[in-house]
């Protein structure tokens, strides 16, 4: 028999009836308990923010937060998730917030291990709210995207894997600018209004989705856009909590994808959050040099080679390397390559559009959007079949610029 997972948060400001709670919730005959306890309602929101919450046990008389108070800020985050209130005496403060939607309230003076666990699969009944095993497969998929240096149409990238990720799937998807000191995801995507993320970092103890929706603004593609604070030159002590915002983000869209600039301290913090990150590069000697560097710095820090994509931008704009070639200075394998389309790219820009659906390379990168999406192949005639006609054309026009036989010599200056 499978037993069903449940995982309480406990918002408690004592350790010792804590422990109690601890030893309370033992394994039952279909119930497994897992118990998360934060000792204040500040870390209890940021415990829940992470997500895979069941339900939440809360105590009113916390450190930083006391009596109704505590409740109504903790129901503006919870999303749903059933909320037991442990009362010291007052049952008439705890039937209030039954009212106002709490599921239940426990004297703790008659607290035990029967009436506990009976109160906490009743409130998830109840509630109707999905457990964490069952909503994990409804949760969005956030992509990061990162480039290995400065103008290698990482941003462009973002740009047009959001819009067609939306475009394939006709699911709700959101690009945010996470390059905190730029500020080009909302001017390519021409979205008026809306605010940066740091407004949404702010607001982050009462946002729901309704105030989500009033920070992004929508752009191109009819996609939400969330700009950046566009912090040149400034510093901004609230940056670190950038990542306290994203596990909010992954429940109101099916697809998120995170523009995140260059590698840097709140970049590498960010990666946990991303199912794939895709790294964006270029043929040049220096783009290949700082991309070889980005790869081994990711890998220092634990960061798997499953979840890293290389995207090499322009290829076949120069006579350049062969996929083996660049693996071996790499020591991974490029996952695509994009074609070169500075000239449509300046002319799209300039009149405040996306590239056209049949430009080559708006094609590939709609061919990645099915592929992330585990989406079929378009039917031959379709955006797939003229792809492949491409592909064809550049493998040709490079097996004809270097004579059979012949080594290609590796670029001065780069290490394989």
């Amino acid at each position: 028999m499978i037993k069903k997972v449940l995982t309480v948060l406990l918002i408690e400001d004592s350790p010792e009836f804590a422990e109690l709670v601890q030893r309370w919730l033992v394994s039952q005959d279909d119930t497994d308990f897992i118990l998360n306890w934060s000792d204040s309602l500040a870390n209890g929101l940021n415990r829940l923010a992470k997500g895979g919450v069941d339900a939440i046990l809360l105590d009113l008389g916390l450190s930083d937060s006391r009596g109704l108070e505590t409740f109504t800020n903790l129901r503006t985050q919870a999303h749903g998730v059933p909320i037991v209130i442990l009362s010291g005496g007052d049952t008439t403060l705890a039937l209030q917030m039954v009212q106002q939607g709490a599921q239940d309230f426990i004297l703790k003076t008659d607290c035990n291990c029967d009436l506990l666990v009976k109160a906490l699969l009743y409130a998830v009944g109840r509630s109707g709210h999905k457990t964490s095993e069952d909503a994990e497969s409804d949760r969005g998929t956030v992509i990061g995207v990162m480039g290995a240096k400065g103008g290698v149409g990482a941003t462009t990238f973002a740009c047009n894997l959001s819009t067609e990720l939306r475009r394939q799937t006709g699911q709700e998807t959101l690009l945010a600018d996470l390059d905190v000191n730029a500020g080009l995801v909302g001017f390519f995507m021409k979205s008026a209004g809306g605010y940066s993320i740091l407004d949404a970092v702010t607001n982050i103890q009462r946002m729901d989705h309704t105030l989500w929706k009033g920070t992004v603004g929508r752009g191109l593609g009819d996609i939400d856009v969330v700009r950046s604070p566009d912090l040149l030159g400034v510093d901004n002590p609230e940056v670190r909590k950038i990542h306290d915002v994203l596990p909010l983000i992954r429940m109101f869209y099916r697809w998120t994808v995170l523009d995140l600039g260059r590698m840097t301290h709140l970049s590498l913090s960010l990666l946990a959050n991303v199912s794939d990150l895709y790294l964006v590069t270029m043929e040049s000697v220096p783009a290949l040099h700082e991309t070889k560097r980005t790869i081994d710095a990711l890998f220092r820090t634990g960061f798997e080679a499953q979840r890293l994509r290389v995207i090499v931008n322009q290829a076949g704009a120069t006579d350049g390397l062969s996929g083996r070639d660049l693996r071996k200075i790499f020591g991974i394998p490029v996952y695509a390559n994009l074609p070169g389309a500075a000239l449509e790219l300046n002319t799209a820009c300039t009149r405040g559009e996306l590239l056209g659906v049949n430009s080559n390379y708006r094609l590939q990168v709609a061919s990645l959007a099915r592929k992330i999406a585990g989406l079929p192949e378009e039917t031959p005639g379709g955006s797939v079949s003229q792809l492949r006609s491409f592909a064809g054309r550049f493998r040709r026009d490079k097996k004809d610029a270097m004579p059979e036989g012949r080594v290609r010599p590796m670029p001065e200056g780069v290490k394989q």
